[in-house]
């Protein structure tokens, strides 16, 4: 009887040390910025037919502004736009994020007809499949596609799966420039949610 509650505790101890040791390899050693390059992808940049910004899962802040993720995104297109790689934007994400990206490259010159909207998608799948209709139609294959290198490689699938041919532009690689142990934690949580992301992908048959 005694061995058998010894046994729960004893994985239970276990169990927390292991989660304080990955915890501390997270936090305070290399490992995260290790893991994020080799799971990212590098950018390849050069003339397309259409820069594509996808949604980064958020609405606007209070004075209207994308949030920061949404916001590096959309600065990341407006620059790419201004060096004359593309004539059209195509926002996504959900409304409220698409037209304060919208108003964000108007005010950095942008003109209006060089705009797409393409809001109402909630996953990275609905993105390819509604912008990839949509610049199939306009005879539109080569597109600059704008997001973080973590997620650049399921999202780059996708959008070749959906008749596309996708460049990557990615946004915040950070590679091994997180230093301190909150960015390294926000890295790992971000690998892991990716992960999970990919492997649903490829359960339900979308990659």
């Amino acid at each position: 009887m005694i061995a058998a509650v010894a046994s729960p505790i004893r994985w239970c101890r276990l169990l927390g040390a292991a989660t304080l040791a990955l915890f501390m390899v997270a936090a305070f050693t290399p490992a995260a910025n290790i893991l994020d390059a080799w799971l990212g992808i590098p950018p390849r940049i050069e003339p397309a037919e259409a820069i594509v910004v996808l949604g980064a899962g958020g609405d606007t802040l209070g004075d209207g502004l994308p949030n920061d993720t949404s916001l590096r995104r959309a600065i990341r297109a407006v620059v790419l736009y201004r060096q004359g790689l593309a004539p059209l934007l195509v926002f996504s994400g959900s409304p409220a994020e698409v037209e304060g990206r919208v108003e964000t490259a108007r005010e950095l010159g942008v003109p209006s007809e060089a705009v797409l909207r393409a809001p109402g998608s909630n996953t990275t799948r609905d993105e390819a499949v509604r912008i990839g209709g949509l610049l199939r139609r306009m005879g539109v294959r080569k597109i600059l596609l704008v997001t973080e290198a973590e997620h650049m490689i399921r999202a780059r699938r996708l959008f070749e799966r959906a008749g596309l041919d996708p460049l990557p532009a990615t946004v915040g690689d950070r590679g091994g420039t997180e230093l301190s142990p909150e960015g390294r934690l926000d890295q790992v949580r971000d690998i892991c949610g990716e992960l999970l992301a990919r492997l649903y992908y490829r359960v339900a048959g979308y990659l």
